[in-house]
């Protein structure tokens, strides 16, 4: 039996492609989850091509949401337990497209001023307006 897990954070650091000792290449990134006060971190691995892909096409503090299979490990630091949280991941979105420089526009025309109409108040009849209209 596999636990499912769904991550949903930002990116910590732009992800790695690394190779196994295999040749066959994936993606390592971290995921910083915020939970109140707390801040969980997560280490997620893809080996499919397009998660790898997905993945790798973002950049540190990009959002994303990341569903696979977990892997909890634990280790031992300077005497403390602590535990480790590992993702296999099977799905990945970016949770918002990552930033493309802009392109430059003209300026955007200005509209007639209306500071005479403005002056009239609000209600003023307008003779430039008066049409032939029965109501």
């Amino acid at each position: 039996m596999t636990a499912q897990v769904l991550i949903a954070g930002t990116l910590f650091r732009k992800p790695e492609t690394r190779t196994s000792k295999a040749g066959k290449s994936f993606v390592i990134a971290t995921i910083k989850v915020r939970d109140g006060e707390a801040t969980q971190w997560w280490k997620v691995l893809a080996f499919s091509e397009s998660i790898a892909a997905e993945i790798a096409r973002l950049d540190d503090g990009d959002a994303i949401t990341v569903q696979g299979s977990i892997r909890v490990e634990t280790y031992d630091k300077g005497g403390e337990t602590r535990v480790s949280l590992t993702c296999i991941a099977e799905r990945a979105i970016a949770l918002r497209q990552p930033a493309r420089p802009r392109e430059k526009k003209a300026p955007a025309k200005r509209k007639p001023d209306t500071r005479a109409r403005r002056e009239q108040g609000a209600g003023a009849f307008d003779p430039a307006l008066d049409d032939d209209l029965p109501f």
